[in-house]
Formats: structure tokens, sequence, C-alpha cells
């Protein structure tokens, strides 16, 4: 596992799609509020070793985000995007919300997969990225 400077290990590794544009414009956001740098980001399509070493296929990280969090327990959707919040500012005082408000998790997920499937077709990258997997 990568440390920082600090030698301290991340509090969430996460696996994204950096040739999303949907996907970079959050992934950026998080990453500037990320102030005490206590999240790795790992780009897929940069760093497949990474992949390979998390036990995540290329394809696995296309169809869905994944988080590893400290202990290297594998988190994915939704609940990957709820274990990098509660480490981000602002973004925190969602968790708690989303995970107690009776099927609220269960909506976002649904909503999650939808836009998982689509989001190549909506970035216009679907063609690119079948021949990517060819």
């Amino acid at each position: 596992m990568t440390k920082d400077a600090n030698n301290t290990p991340p509090k969430a590794t996460v696996y994204h799609d950096g040739d999303c544009p949907l996907c970079e414009k959050e992934v950026k956001l998080m990453q500037k509020i990320d102030a005490s740098k206590s999240i790795k980001w790992v780009d897929i399509n940069q760093n497949k070793q990474a992949l390979a070493d998390a036990g995540i296929t290329y394809q696995q990280a296309m169809d869905r985000i994944h988080v590893a969090d400290e202990s290297q327990q594998m988190h994915t959707g939704v609940k990957g995007f709820l274990h990098i919040w509660k480490h981000l500012p602002y973004y925190r005082r969602i968790v708690p919300v989303i995970k107690h408000t009776p099927f609220l998790l269960t909506i976002l997920e649904a909503a999650y997969r939808l836009f998982a499937k689509y989001r190549l077709r909506l970035t216009n990258r679907h063609a690119k990225h079948s021949d990517d997997v060819a």
C-alpha cells in the first residue's frame, strides 16, 4: 500500500475512470476539498497495475467505482461513494442521512446502476470503450 509523505496510509483508495468527463469533474472537486490528502486517487486508465494489485479487473472498474478502505476491504457503487464522502468536508454530513433514511440507499444505488450502465454513451465514449475491451 502506498503511503504519503507522513507515512500515513490512505483512508480510502479510489479506483476511478479518469477518461470519463463527468466522473473526472466530481473527482477533481473531491480532490480539491480533500485538504488532509487522506484519499488516494487511482485513474484506472493510467495505472492498470494498481487494479491488478487490488484484484480488480479493468471491466469491473469500468462497470462500478471501487473504493478500498484502510483495511483494504472493497466497497463499490454508492457504498464506495459513502466511504469516500465520510472523509471529506461538506460531504461527510450527508453520509448519515443516506444511511439512515429508509430506502434512500436503495434508490441511490438503483440510480447509480442506471448511470453506470449508460455513462459511456452519455459521454460519447461507447465506441472507444468497445474497441478497448475487444
